[in-house]
């Protein structure tokens, strides 16, 4: 059976990404997300040793163990306004890495910055560095023109394709 301490909790979610038994429940409304802890006779141990915290310990069986259950409010993007993450997983991430890494190539703080917005800016700048001078937004580029002009060979290429199109932008 697994104990929890809510104090600890990041609300990060790893315990649920790997219980077997789906018996971590994860409910996430209104830029609250909640996470719900049944009673667990599996004893697999899988979400105790994934939980960054240390929140989540293994207990012998008990009837009387309360089913565990803790709500925390989504922080929002600097950018973009989505909520993306709890405020303790941004703090946990703020602690563990030097300030000089907290920047991201442009100089904002990129923890503070949703994932998609992270893309989207690093797109940005990688199409900076391969077509310079070029219009913000302008995607319209051949691929012989970037092949000829940069000695790109196909891999390189698929590469940036790749890149770009998970940026969710077009060429």
């Amino acid at each position: 059976m697994i104990r929890v301490d809510t104090s600890l909790c990041l609300g990060c979610q790893s315990c649920f990404n790997v219980c077997p038994g789906q018996n971590i429940i994860r409910n996430e409304t209104d830029g609250r997300i909640t996470v719900h802890w049944k009673r667990c006779k599996e004893e697999c141990d899988l979400c105790v040793k994934m939980c960054p915290a240390g929140a989540i310990t293994l207990v012998p069986w008990d009837e009387i163990e309360p089913e565990w259950e803790i709500s925390f409010d989504l922080v929002a993007c600097k950018i973009c306004g989505s909520r993306y993450a709890t405020e303790p997983m941004l703090k946990k991430i703020e602690s563990s890495l030097p300030a000089e890494i907290q920047k991201d190539s442009t100089g904002l703080e990129w923890i503070r910055i949703c994932p998609v917005c992270r893309r989207n800016i690093e797109a940005e700048s990688l199409a900076k560095l391969i077509l310079p001078g070029r219009r913000k937004n302008d995607w319209r580029c051949s691929w012989h023109f970037l092949a000829g002009k940069r000695g790109l060979y196909p891999g390189r290429m698929r590469l940036l394709y790749n890149l770009i199109i998970f940026a969710g932008m077009r060429i």
